[in-house]
């Protein structure tokens, strides 16, 4: 709760009393807002959920490092997603645990999550880019799985 306090040797008359202004609260999304921002959610995870199905169904030899890297990615991808669904429906439900130093953790951790599957997603942007303009480098220092 923030206050606004004025100064009081700043007013024109040393009657004015000075009264703290409190901030009206955030108000909760509106029901379609919701819906939506579940929907998305909800298509994330089944995208992450159907690439790891494809993934495992389509397991080949040559390919092992490729594949690893795209497990991690929708694994990460995944874990983010579902995480921050559940803290959303957390947050709606119980409105006190909004402003929780502990929320702020745990989101914290989703982030975190989230980050990983785009640091995952340079690296094999990284390792291609090496394997197409210096494909003699990347023979000589990739390392076989």
């Amino acid at each position: 709760m923030e206050l606004a306090v004025t100064n009081a040797t700043a007013s024109s008359s040393p009657a004015t009393p000075v009264l703290p202004v409190i901030s009206s609260s955030v108000r909760p999304p509106s029901p379609g807002v919701q819906m939506g921002v579940t929907g998305l959610y909800a298509f994330g995870i089944f995208g992450n959920l159907l690439a790891l199905f494809i993934l495992h169904r389509t397991r080949s030899s040559s390919n092992q490092k490729h594949g690893f890297m795209l497990r991690c990615l929708a694994t990460n991808d995944c874990i983010a997603l579902a995480g921050m669904l559940i803290q959303m429906f957390v947050s709606f439900k119980w409105p006190s645990t909004r402003n929780n130093v502990w929320s702020c953790r745990i989101r914290v951790l989703w982030r975190f999550f989230g980050l990983g599957s785009g640091c995952v997603a340079i690296v094999m942007a990284v390792e291609r880019w090496l394997a197409l303009t210096k494909p003699f480098f990347y023979q000589k220092v990739r390392t076989h799985i």
